[in-house]
């Protein structure tokens, strides 16, 4: 072989990487806020979110540009994808069970006083 051959390897696409990036952020956040630690629900799940949504969104973005440029870094794309849309979808399914809780089972669950007598 010679020393001077170039190597012709893809370069990987960046958002693969950052599809990737959030997709481990958002089960960290996922996990953290079900931590008995004041407040860190109210932090961690909106982030949860927000991190997985943007996973999903930057892993499809990196699906076709790998298709369009021929770069490489597909399986992080859909890493991000499958743990951002996994993610997302739980937090938005939890949200609907509370929201159905209050809605149909109202003394099923114990609200704070400061949240009962609250009017919109």
């Amino acid at each position: 072989m010679d020393t001077n051959e170039e190597n012709n390897t893809p370069p990987v696409n960046s958002h693969s990487v950052l599809s990737l990036a959030l997709g481990i952020f958002t089960i960290l956040f996922f996990c953290i806020g079900w931590l008995p630690i004041p407040f860190t629900g109210f932090v961690c799940f909106p982030l949860g979110v927000l991190f997985g949504l943007l996973a999903l969104i930057f892993g499809i973005i990196s699906l076709n540009r790998i298709r369009k440029h021929n770069h490489s870094g597909r399986p992080m794309a859909w890493i991000g994808i499958i743990i951002g849309g996994f993610v997302f979808v739980c937090m938005i399914g939890i949200a609907l069970v509370v929201i159905a809780m209050l809605i149909f089972a109202p003394n099923s669950i114990h609200v704070p006083p400061f949240v009962q007598n609250f009017q919109i």
